[in-house]
């Protein structure tokens, strides 16, 4: 771990630090915003580099400690309490899925789920399942599927959810607007919230007869995407007072709000067609809470009689936010934006919001410019930034080096 005080500019907070953890000379990065990272200690964190995941200690100078031990690369999901890290292996040729864990303070790694062919309850090859995110009680996974038969244009898209105790599996619901769902269980461990997935549907997808997503967004008259909560047995559908009223839609980066039951999103202009890269375009944050609706009729967004929500970038005058993340109590955030050239280089800037409750918008503070423009022969990346989960510390990716590198930033106050 090494200072990297180039990212300190004249309007950055006094007071502040700026580490490189990694120096991967084929690239490392962070695990994306709305999935958890975090150890059970709340300050070791996981993060992806060219051999595979690691676990980073910021206490220990930053030692990196591979959590397989055997270099390869290997995908995983952590669980939300940081107890245990979650690997699928699928093979294809034999219709296999086989879920491992791995108790994250001793590494010592287990088998919880090996199926071949069909899945218990569901006529989906075992192969075809993922994990896209795990429970707060660690008892079940879910993912998307694309539930197509190879010869129909425009086949939906199935939530699935996988026991891990019996290895019984079910669709929550289905729809091609599914394609992209980024699923998150409810981090609450109230016994009821942590049964509630976050769901993400893209109005007016098509694909092909083979699942290709040919249209991953609709024109403007499908109103954008829009963000549901549903239980994982497929009851109680909710909509998120997020647009579909014609001006407002998402841009599919939201999380739920710590470890509460609502919801923070970055906000489109819908008729934006440049999907916020056109000058003049805002990017802002709402919040929101849940409200019943029913998923067949027309989908009302905030319009939904219901509909509680917070606008919390109300006064920014030109938001254009693009990632999010927040802390445990859903009070603190960090946030990307959209690549703004600062009068020193562009790059997608880090700034930091807090708020006193969840009913009042928040504060916001510049941190530093990331240097991350998306696209370049640097690779196309983001600098997704995340936050401890006590807000204290906060974590960036950026590739100003040539190659993409993890950072953290510490000693700002909100």
């Amino acid at each position: 771990m090494k200072e990297a005080r180039s990212f300190i500019d004249r309007n950055s907070p006094e007071g502040i630090h700026v580490y490189q953890l990694t120096d991967d000379p084929q690239g490392a990065g962070l695990v994306y915003p709305d999935q958890p990272s975090f150890l059970a200690d709340g300050r070791r964190l996981v993060v992806n580099t060219s051999t595979g995941p690691v676990i980073c200690d910021p206490d220990d100078g930053g030692s990196l400690i591979s959590i397989f031990g055997d270099e390869q690369q290997k995908h995983v999901n952590i669980t939300f309490d940081g107890k245990f890290a979650y690997c699928a292996q699928r093979s294809p040729e034999k219709g296999s899925l086989n879920i491992s864990r791995v108790e994250l303070d001793s590494l010592r790694v287990e088998d919880v789920i090996h199926a071949e062919g069909m899945l218990p309850g569901l006529s989906i090859r075992a192969d075809k399942i993922g994990i896209s995110t795990i429970s707060a009680d660690n008892r079940r996974v879910a993912c998307g599927v694309w539930l197509g038969n190879g010869n129909t244009p425009d086949a939906p898209y199935g939530i699935i959810i996988l026991e891990l105790e019996t290895g019984d599996a079910r669709t929550v619901a289905e729809d091609v607007d599914f394609c992209n769902p980024h699923l998150q269980y409810c981090r609450s461990t109230d016994p009821e919230a942590r049964h509630d997935l976050l769901v993400q549907m893209n109005h007016g997808v098509h694909s092909d007869a083979e699942g290709k997503v040919l249209v991953s967004l609709g024109p403007p008259s499908e109103l954008g995407v829009d963000i549901h909560a549903v239980r994982d047995d497929g009851a109680n559908w909710r909509d998120l007072p997020f647009g579909r009223d014609g001006h407002e839609s998402c841009i599919g980066h939201q999380i739920w709000r710590g470890l509460g039951t609502s919801a923070v999103t970055v906000t489109l202009q819908n008729e934006d067609t440049s999907y916020g890269w056109a000058d003049g375009s805002a990017q802002g944050v709402v919040a929101g809470w849940p409200a019943p609706a029913d998923k067949n009729a027309p989908h009302l967004g905030l319009h939904n009689p219901g509909a509680r929500r917070v606008v919390l970038s109300e006064g920014c005058e030109k938001p254009r936010f693009c990632h999010l993340a927040n802390d445990d109590s859903g009070l603190k955030f960090v946030f990307d934006t959209f690549p703004i050239y600062d009068g020193r280089y562009a790059g997608m800037l880090v700034y930091i919001g807090s708020a006193s409750d969840e009913e009042s918008p928040l504060t916001f503070r510049y941190i530093l410019n990331s240097g991350v423009t998306f696209n370049g022969n640097k690779g196309h990346m983001h600098a997704h930034p995340i936050l401890s989960p006590d807000g204290k510390r906060l974590f960036f990716n950026s590739d100003i080096t040539g190659k993409p590198q993890a950072y953290m930033v510490t000693g700002f106050t909100y």
